[in-house]
């Protein structure tokens, strides 16, 4: 039956003879001690908070700031049900700490006067807006890496204003990749925008070329269009960050 046929998202490159697509297991059911798993990328259980210790980062779940880090993901936002951290691993044993918070506000956001930070490097990208608080920020520390990449995301400009939205994750202003909202999906005449929002994101590389995508529909799907094992992990923590932030709130 059509009812039954799952949304399929749309991408802006219709040559998806390179698309490897991954189902997602573990976004729906019971989340306690919930894990994700999609392709050969699996993540560790998910915690709500990280303050009770257990992963390899002791200097950023103690808010110390011992090296590199920018120091914005602190006690006050790791206590809230909105934080939440994973370490993702792929078969050639990669392994990665993520931390992430929703329900971020833009006074955190624009903490700081390193003109180095990528928050600031990519501020009139983001355009950051004062008294918001629907930010999405997330860190991703790939192997031993001490600075990490940074994502910023605007939930409700993104959803609100889908159609010329664009979120940034970066690690410097060289390497960065942009997030645009997928607002069409499939269908048997072709394209079909939807009335409103979006249903995932599309990621694109500093020279604007579709790398990968995820959509957060229903249990979710990976969409990797880069051959590069270092580059799919890299993205398939952030699809991850993606797709766990939708279930926080529970």
């Amino acid at each position: 039956m059509q009812g039954c046929t799952p949304l399929k998202p749309t991408l802006s490159d219709s040559d998806t003879s390179n698309t490897e697509e991954l189902s997602v297991k573990g976004r729906q059911g019971i989340l306690i001690n919930q894990k994700l798993e999609f392709g050969n990328f699996k993540t560790s259980k998910v915690k709500r908070s990280w303050t009770k210790g257990g992963n390899s980062r002791v200097g950023i779940s103690t808010g110390t700031g011992d090296f590199f880090y920018p120091d914005i993901i602190s006690k006050e936002y790791i206590n809230r049900n909105q934080a939440f951290y994973f370490q993702l691993n792929d078969h050639e044993n990669r392994i990665s700490d993520v931390y992430a918070s929703s329900a971020f506000d833009s006074e955190s956001l624009t903490i700081g006067k390193n003109p180095n930070s990528v928050l600031n490097i990519f501020h009139d990208l983001v355009n950051i807006e004062t008294n918001v608080n629907s930010f999405f920020y997330l860190q991703v520390y790939v192997e031993n890496g001490i600075k990490p990449w940074q994502l910023i995301l605007d939930n409700q400009a993104s959803q609100l204003k889908a159609d010329n939205y664009t979120g940034v994750f970066a690690f410097d202003e060289k390497n960065y990749y942009t997030l645009k909202p997928i607002t069409k999906v499939a269908s048997k005449k072709g394209p079909k925008s939807i009335l409103f929002g979006s249903v995932g994101y599309e990621i694109f590389d500093a020279n604007n070329k579709s790398v990968a995508a995820v959509s957060l529909i229903d249990r979710g799907m990976v969409f990797l269009k880069t051959t590069d094992n270092q580059e799919r992990f890299l993205l398939s923590n952030l699809c991850s960050g993606l797709l766990l932030q939708q279930q926080i709130d529970n």
